[in-house]
């Protein structure tokens, strides 16, 4: 199993790098990219034997892109009670899984909640911006729950949003 976890988290890093380095305004574009890399990378938690928080919080975070992506392709926004849904989701599901609240749990939260604003955006400047908050977290995540072959997806994710930034987003401005 644990050389299938490996598959998967490969297979979700590769969908992440495509997202990270689509041009512009297609964020539908984005939005597909980035739910199959968390089912993906959730299922390789998952097969990989530790990091149930990780995988409970990335499953909910693919459902999350889901319904992203269709408020997206109807050129809808997202209505703020479906944000504050989310964000009572994310800590409802990871007090529940982790059996209670602890550091690493808070710290599941935390990189969930910052995943909320990476779906969010309208551009894939501002897209960019908040994978490399959100992976950050993930790593530190990764390590402190001993989950490597996501780690290692994690990390290069993270490189590939930076060379998307230094590709698309150099000269503009983003505001936060």
């Amino acid at each position: 199993m644990q050389v299938l976890s490996y598959v998967l988290s490969l297979l979700g890093l590769a969908s992440m790098i495509c997202a990270s380095l689509v041009k512009g305004e297609k964020m539908k574009t984005i939005l597909f990219l980035v739910f199959c890399g968390n089912v993906l990378v959730a299922t390789s938690y998952l097969l990989g034997g530790s990091g149930i928080n990780g995988a409970a919080a990335c499953y909910l975070g693919g459902l999350q892109t889901l319904i992203n992506y269709f408020f997206d392709s109807k050129n809808k926004p997202l209505p703020r009670w479906l944000i504050a849904c989310y964000a009572v989701a994310i800590i409802v599901l990871n007090i529940w899984v982790a059996g209670g609240v602890s550091a690493l749990g808070i710290l599941v939260i935390v990189a969930s909640l910052t995943f909320i604003l990476c779906i969010g955006q309208k551009s894939g400047a501002k897209y960019r911006f908040w994978t490399l908050v959100n992976m950050s977290l993930w790593c530190i995540y990764d390590i402190l729950s001993q989950s490597y072959s996501v780690l290692i997806t994690h990390i290069v994710q993270l490189g590939f949003a930076l060379v998307g930034m230094l590709i698309h987003d150099r000269k503009k401005e983003i505001t936060i």
